[in-house]
Parts: C-alpha cells; sequence; structure tokens
C-alpha cells in the first residue's frame, strides 16, 4: 500500500489534510469520502510509512494471537461478532470508542479498522462468507503464531552477522582514529621524537582519511539510498552480494509458497493471491507480482509465471504441472517445497553469517597489529632512547 495526503476545502473554507492509505489516487479519494470539488490536491506522501509506524497504534501481534482465539470462543458461546470484538479487544490501547466501530457489519470490517494482520482479515472476511468465522480466526492465530517463530529462528544467523560486521568495521575505524590521531598529536604537536614506521604511516594516512572525507563518505550514502535500486541490480551478482541476493529471492519465494497454501484452502483463487501479496508489497516485489498477475491473467500457468531470476528455479520446477494435480496433491507439493525453502533460507543466513564474521576477524586481526606496530612500538622505543 502507498499513503497519500489529500489537501481539501474545510467545513470553514480552510484548506485541511488527511493522510490516507491506498494503492492508486483514485482509491485514495475514494476511500477519503470527499466530494471532487472539495479536493485541491492528491499528493504521494513518501514518509507516510514511517510516519503511521511511528504514530499509529497497533496490538502487538502477540497480543492479536490472544485477541483472535478469545474472539473465536466467543463466537462458540453464541455471541456476534461485533460483541465478541468489542469485548474482546482493549480499545484504549488502540484510542478508539465502541462508537468508532459503530459503522462496521462484517467482522472484517472490526479487524481492519483495529488494524490487526492483514492475513487475519483476508481470513476473517473468507469465513464470514463460508460460515465458519471462529475456524478461521483460530486458523489465523495459528498462523500469526507460526510466523512470529520462524522470524524469530530465522533472525538468529542474521543477528549474529550484524553483530560480526559491527565489529569489524568498528575495529577498522576505531584502532586508526585512536592509534592515528594520537601520534599525529605526538609528533606534529608536541614534538616528541618518535621513529615511525611504515604501520604509523598508515595509521595516521587512515586518520585523516576517515576525519576528512565523512562528509563526502554521506553524500554517497545518501545517493546510493536514493538510487539503491539501481544500485542493488548492479552489484547483486557480487561475491558476497550474490549471498544476499539468493537469501532475499528464497525469503519471497517462502512467503509466497505459505500464503499461496494458506489463501488457496481458503477458496481463494491464484489471482486474488496474487492481489493480495500485490497490494502488502513494495518496490521491486511489488513489480515482480504485477508482472506475475499480468501474466496469470493471460491463462500461464503459475510454474511457468514463476520462471524468472527474481525466483529461486526450484519454484518453477516443483510447480510445472501444479494446476493438474487433485487438492492433496497440490499440499503435499506445497508443503515439500516450503520445508525445502525454509532450509535454503537458513543455509544462505549462516553463510552470510560465516562470510561476515570471517571478514570481522580479519579486519580485528589486522586492526590490532596495525595498532601494535604502528602505535605501540614506536612509544615503546621512544621511552627507550629517552
Amino acid at each position: 500500500m502507498a499513503y497519500f495526503v489529500i489537501k481539501f476545502v474545510g467545513p470553514e473554507g480552510g484548506i485541511l489534510s488527511k493522510p490516507i492509505e491506498a494503492l492508486t489516487r483514485d482509491e485514495a479519494i475514494s476511500k477519503s469520502g470527499f466530494n471532487a470539488r472539495n479536493i485541491e490536491s492528491v499528493e504521494v506522501d513518501h514518509f507516510g510509512a514511517i510516519r503511521a509506524s511511528l504514530t499509529e497504534k497497533r496490538l502487538p501481534e502477540s497480543e492479536q494471537v490472544v485477541t483472535l482465539v478469545t474472539i473465536a470462543s466467543k463466537l462458540e458461546a453464541g455471541m456476534t461478532p461485533g460483541r465478541a470484538i468489542v469485548e474482546s479487544v482493549d480499545l484504549k490501547k488502540l484510542d478508539l470508542t465502541p462508537a468508532d466501530l459503530a459503522g462496521c457489519e462484517r467482522a472484517c470490517d472490526f479487524l481492519k479498522l483495529l488494524r490487526f494482520d492483514e492475513t487475519a482479515i483476508l481470513l476473517a472476511d473468507a469465513g464470514d462468507r463460508a460460515g465458519n468465522l471462529s475456524d478461521s480466526l483460530k486458523r489465523a492465530a495459528d498462523v500469526i503464531r507460526e510466523r512470529n517463530k520462524t522470524k524469530k529462528e530465522f533472525a538468529k544467523p542474521m543477528k549474529k552477522a550484524v553483530v560480526n560486521f559491527i565489529v569489524g568495521t568498528s575495529a577498522g575505524i576505531g584502532f586508526p582514529l585512536f592509534g592515528g590521531g594520537m601520534l599525529d598529536e605526538f609528533i606534529n604537536k608536541q614534538k616528541f621524537p618518535i621513529t615511525k614506521n611504515s604501520m604509523s604511516d598508515v595509521l595516521m594516512a587512515l586518520q585523516h582519511f576517515y576525519t576528512t572525507v565523512w562528509p563526502l563518505a554521506i553524500v554517497l550514502l545518501v545517493v546510493a539510498f536514493v538510487l539503491r535500486a539501481r544500485l542493488w541490480n548492479a552489484i547483486r551478482r557480487w561475491p558476497l552480494f550474490n549471498k544476499f541476493d539468493d537469501r532475499n529471492r528464497c525469503k519471497r519465494a517462502l512467503e509466497f509458497v505459505q500464503t499461496y497454501q494458506l489463501l488457496t484452502q481458503s477458496g481463494f483463487t491464484n489471482p486474488q493471491v496474487l492481489q493480495f501479496l500485490f497490494e502488502r508489497s513494495k518496490g521491486r516485489q511489488r513489480e515482480i507480482y504485477a508482472d506475475a498477475m499480468s501474466q496469470t491473467s493471460e491463462g500461464r500457468e503459475l510454474g511457468a509465471v514463476l520462471e524468472t531470476e527474481d525466483w529461486p528455479k526450484i519454484i518453477s520446477q516443483n510447480l510445472k504441472g501444479f494446476e493438474k494435480q487433485n487438492l492433496d496433491g497440490r499440499s503435499r507439493i506445497l508443503t515439500n517445497l516450503s520445508d525445502a525453502l525454509t532450509e535454503m533460507f537458513v543455509q544462505y543466513s549462516e553463510s552470510i553469517s560465516d562470510n561476515l564474521g570471517r571478514i570481522s576477524m580479519l579486519t580485528l586481526v589486522c586492526s590490532l597489529l596495525m595498532f601494535a606496530l604502528g602505535f605501540y612500538m614506536p612509544m615503546v622505543t621512544m621511552r627507550m632512547v629517552m
């Protein structure tokens, strides 16, 4: 979803603004409920997602799981969906009142207003239409719970990779800054009789580089951020970067398979699943799903649609002839594919962590040796001479 800011003429004639989350400008205008003649402009809000994450109040996913199970139990006890939801959710946490929910009719409308997980909203919609809302909410709770467990497991190798990267970077910058700065102070300002060596020159050169080039580094980082899509497309198959690219493709495939299996079992068709994934994605991933939707509408099989460099080869290989399988056969294929992708994802994450660990250790050892030879040895020699 994108964010738009609609500027409109208020009741007193002043220009007011309202943020709207929508796919297109037309949808944003429709969602706003304003008359077209009162709208001054509709602009893309580039910082809308950041602002929403900071200002919009949501229940933590762990609380959503408990709430969904509670709602399901109340439904089985004979309550209406509206009453079950109002009694199960602490509206004060979301700065809402029962009056704010008065316009909601179906369970999915309540959950959307309460900013629940999109999967829960979609399953509530499907369950409401099929007449098994309670089971659908329980299933949504299970999906969210398992997804959180999986995220925690997947995050472990990458946390190690981040720590290794921070240690290596800190050593590579910190030792030259301290050692080179002290040598410059002692030699050029206090005129100590220090005999430099080649490592001392390297330390002082790095210190000078770090202290003078940082404005350029900031500019380069800003430019890289702005052009990140083009930059990533150019370097993604370089050594080490290709590990991140393989991991991203594997993650995309895993999310697709798990979402596809969940939604198709709830009665959704291929176009509906792709539309759901399209709406909740952004950037390059959004373009990928838009292309997949276009090819699906032309009647191409799922395996052929996903036979591009944006997906692991195992996806297209395992999904060839997928439409010819019965329901049990499709379920087995998707389950096996999900297990294989999970193992691949973990392996890529561990490989990234190991490589960054080696680079970090090499940087740390080199920095320590450079500091010892370039700073400590000249200082010891100076004391012996004095």
